[in-house]
Order: structure tokens, then C-alpha cells, then sequence
């Protein structure tokens, strides 16, 4: 007996899921910055919290909070002390979520790693689900 509330939760988890994916595109979408543009100065970056249900813009993001990634990648990225972003992933991340190719150089040990798999995780998320549910 205790199957099918196994199979429907396990649904219901899947189907949020796709939700938050759903909503991240969007998000993605709405938000990206113009190509071959650099993000702006830290002074500028920090501005008003946006009314509900916009989406903000997110080139000029200084904390991976701020970007639109899935839950479970903020909780994995704060649970490994990533909370504040590089120069070279503040600069790459942005173009990179919205599926722009991205061509940096920065010293070893400043985040280039980060900066390339948050996106190709993200698109992996997105592909596995299109195919699971034909979105």
C-alpha cells in the first residue's frame, strides 16, 4: 500500500521541478544582458528588490543568490561557501545562463570552473526534463 504514495509524491516532487525550470527560463529570458557587454561597477549593481512576480536582471549580480539558478544549486553553491561571486564569474555567468559562448581568462584558483559548469549543469536540468515531459 504504501507504493502508490511513494510513486505520487515522487510525482509531485518531479512536477514542481519542471515548474521551477519553467519559471527559471522565463526568468533567464527576461533578465539577460546585452551581448559583449561587461557587468556594470560594484557601486552599481545592488538596486531595488523587484515588485512580484518580475523577474530582475541579472548582469549585475555580486552573490550567486541573486542569479536565476534551481534551489537545489543555491543550496549545494551555499553549502560549499560559495555566496559572493568572482570577477570572473560575474562577468561569464550572466551570458553563459542565457546560452551565449563565453571566452575569459583569469588567474588559477579565481572560479573559471564554477563560472562553466553552474550553466552546462543548468542546461543538462533543462534538457533531462524536456525529454521527460516534452517541454
Amino acid at each position: 500500500m504504501r507504493r502508490p504514495k511513494r510513486r505520487a509524491a515522487a510525482k509531485q516532487t518531479r512536477l514542481r521541478e519542471v515548474d521551477e525550470i519553467c519559471l527559471l527560463n522565463e526568468w533567464i529570458d527576461a533578465g539577460k544582458p546585452l551581448p559583449r557587454t561587461k557587468p556594470p561597477p560594484l557601486s552599481q549593481s545592488a538596486g531595488p528588490a523587484p515588485a512580484a512576480g518580475e523577474h530582475p536582471e541579472y548582469g549585475a549580480c555580486t552573490l550567486f543568490d541573486e542569479l536565476p539558478l534551481s534551489q537545489k544549486t543555491k543550496d549545494g553553491l551555499r553549502k560549499a561557501g560559495f555566496t559572493e561571486m568572482s570577477e570572473i564569474q560575474r562577468a561569464a555567468l550572466p551570458h553563459a545562463l542565457c546560452g551565449r559562448d563565453v571566452l575569459g581568462a583569469a588567474k588559477t584558483g579565481s572560479g573559471k570552473t564554477l563560472a562553466f559548469v553552474i550553466p552546462v549543469n543548468f542546461s543538462r536540468c533543462c534538457l533531462i526534463y524536456s525529454f521527460m515531459f516534452g517541454y
